[in-house]
């Protein structure tokens, strides 16, 4: 069982701080705890399917949640405040992108029911949901309002409804920082030479920025909500508004990271991962969320930070079998790096992918759908896949060479959290 109340904060392993003090073993885990605050941005059409298990594992311990979305409602005991209606009528009017929000809200109010909204497309834009579109208004709006409902709290993380936090790590990591500095944290995305921390892997801003946006420069949000209309995405924008305040993203991958635990690269391309603390992960499944929720109740070693290299051993590589049905592991996937997998090999069966893979000493694991053979560098669990029109999905690791990688790993004895900067 989950200890909420007692999170084992008297490390057993040695720290390595990058200048931050280690706790202390005075450190009030209840107290920083509940100078956290966290809010959940998410759409009406996905908030019953994703928020209940979000809340009920991940969320588990957290003391202040609030809940955002395009629509004012109630699901079962959860409430979902509108995130959108301090938008400016000159935004909202005659503008495509809230042509959505406006037909939630009417159907809401007649029907209490906007399942037939689900997979709404953009008007303008039909390759994208609409939803999607709506999304990107809600970022500095939800910053706003999370600051009126909870002011004056030491950190404020922001996160989607498929966002997964390993809080006792955060807990742990910002009762050393000072809220009293500006500081913005989160992973780098960086668009046409814009850096900002993606929205979805988490936003983590302290008190000071919080107060510059909310209260010295109350008014933000409708600043920049023309601004939003012109751009891509929320996360961009709120990153301009605060470096316009001085405030620089401070990046923190890969300890918050845009992956799930099974769709993580583990092997010689990406080491950055492996004795780094975890501390959120994006696009779970509310299975995903269960299992990962499960496997912190499980663990033994919670005196510990949870690190990537444990979460690898303890619960994926137990996953890996030497071959795989109606699966795809994701080694036909580039990767974000471009050098976890994606290389073709002809081949005409499963069992020559499988011989291709043993014959390239960089391959850890492969795929075979399609007649096409797929070869990955880095090892990742991957998901169930259906048979689809080019066939069945099927594949393979080569466990020996993954057990000869895992063995050359170190130990993990030094566990480094990030610095706060000036």
């Amino acid at each position: 069982m989950f200890n909420c109340d007692n999170q084992g904060l008297h490390y057993r392993c040695k720290i390595l701080w990058w200048g931050v003090r280690p706790l202390r073993s005075s450190f009030n885990w209840s107290r920083a705890s509940q100078r956290i605050v966290v809010s959940i941005k998410t759409g009406a059409t996905e908030a019953a399917a994703k928020t209940p298990t979000q809340m009920q594992t991940t969320l588990r311990c957290v003391k202040n949640v609030f809940l955002f979305s395009d629509l004012e409602q109630d699901i079962g005991e959860y409430h979902f405040h509108d995130a959108l209606n301090t938008v400016s009528p000159s935004i909202v009017n005659n503008n495509p992108d809230f042509t959505f929000y406006n037909k939630q809200k009417q159907l809401w109010q007649s029907k209490q029911n906007i399942d037939i909204l689900r997979g709404f497309k953009n008007p303008e834009k039909n390759e994208e949901l609409a939803a999607w579109t709506l999304d990107k208004y809600k970022f500095i709006h939800v910053l706003e309002k999370t600051w009126a409902m909870k002011p004056e709290m030491d950190w404020y993380l922001f996160i989607d409804a498929d966002t997964y936090l390993l809080w006792p790590n955060l807990v742990r990591w910002l009762g050393t920082l000072d809220p009293k500095k500006k500081s913005c944290f989160g992973s780098e995305v960086n668009i046409d030479g814009t850096r900002f921390a993606h929205g979805g892997s988490g936003i983590i801003l302290s008190r000071a920025v919080m107060y510059e946006i909310a209260v010295i420069n109350n008014g933000t949000a409708a600043a920049w909500d023309l601004e939003t209309k012109e751009r891509c995405c929320g996360d961009l924008v709120l990153s301009l508004a605060l470096q316009k305040y001085g405030t620089e993203l401070q990046d923190v991958w890969p300890l918050m990271s845009g992956e799930t635990q099974m769709t993580m690269p583990f092997g010689p391309a990406t080491p950055e991962y492996w004795c780094r603390p975890a501390m959120s992960m994006h696009h779970l499944s509310p299975a995903d969320m269960k299992d990962l929720s499960d496997f912190e109740g499980r663990r033994s070693k919670t005196a510990e930070p949870l690190t990537h290299a444990e979460l690898f051993k303890d619960l994926l590589l137990k996953s890996i079998h030497l071959q795989q049905e109606n699966w795809d592991n994701l080694a036909s996937d580039r990767g974000e790096f471009g050098k976890t997998g994606g290389v073709t090999s002809e081949t005409a069966t499963f069992k020559e992918c499988g011989q291709a893979c043993e014959a390239d000493p960089n391959c850890f694991q492969y795929s075979y759908h399609g007649n096409t053979c797929q070869i990955g560098m880095s090892v990742r669990l991957g998901y169930k896949r259906e048979t689809d029109s080019e066939g069945v999905w099927r594949s393979g690791w080569n466990t020996a060479r993954l057990a000869d990688w895992v063995s050359k790993q170190p130990a993990c004895e030094e566990i480094t959290f990030p610095s706060q900067g000036a």
